[in-house]
């Protein structure tokens, strides 16, 4: 069983220290509009949300009860690659049915999460640190907001920044790869916090 303070830890490095768009670099395969629009990446951020928790929840399911038990953790990255994806596809059938105006707002979101790394990354680093249930869905949804805020503060950066005034060699991409790395630096300031013994 956790303690609130080591869950506090797990929550704070998922945030902050390991942010899996800034930092470790996974969440940033979304479509090319999360990157420019609040909008979307609030959707997209959501909507990976999501589908980390369910794939946490899944993948910890998976590890504990078959893969870890009968030795077979070798056959991780295939199962949990196989396991996301599935996800997606039931995630997006199951709103297509029931919630066909959702579907249709999220829908483009949701078929961009399942080549996401973000959502296979977590679950691998969950089953590799041996997080117990709890600690797991702390880091997916920490893990998520994270990406979310990141994804979100970028695009509004976009919009925000006045990009005419900069040098004709650093418009477009280059001052978007600029600032992405500022604030991957600033988040790696948070590195060393850990809140454990």
């Amino acid at each position: 069983m956790n303690t609130a303070l080591e869950l506090a830890g797990v929550a704070l490095a998922a945030l902050l220290s390991e942010n899996l768009v800034l930092v470790t670099c996974m969440g940033i395969g979304t479509h090319r509009e999360s990157f420019n629009k609040p909008k979307e990446a609030l959707r997209t951020g959501l909507c990976l949300t999501l589908v980390m928790a369910l794939g946490v929840f899944f993948a910890w399911l998976l590890n504990y009860f078959l893969l870890a038990r009968f030795r077979l953790e070798y056959f991780r990255v295939l199962a949990f690659s196989l396991l996301i994806p599935s996800l997606v596809a039931l995630l997006r059938k199951f709103f297509q049915l029931c919630v066909p105006e959702l579907s249709r707002r999220v829908d483009d979101n949701l078929a961009s999460i399942s080549t996401n790394c973000a959502a296979l990354g977590s679950a691998l680093l969950v089953a590799q640190r041996s997080y117990s249930l709890g600690a797991a869905m702390v880091f997916a949804l920490c893990g998520g907001i994270g990406a979310t805020l990141a994804l979100a503060s970028f695009a509004s950066l976009q919009k925000e920044v006045d990009l005419n005034r900069c040098p004709k060699s650093f418009r477009g991409v280059p001052i978007q790869l600029i600032t992405a790395g500022l604030m991957a630096m600033a988040l790696l300031g948070y590195y060393g916090l850990y809140l454990g013994d």
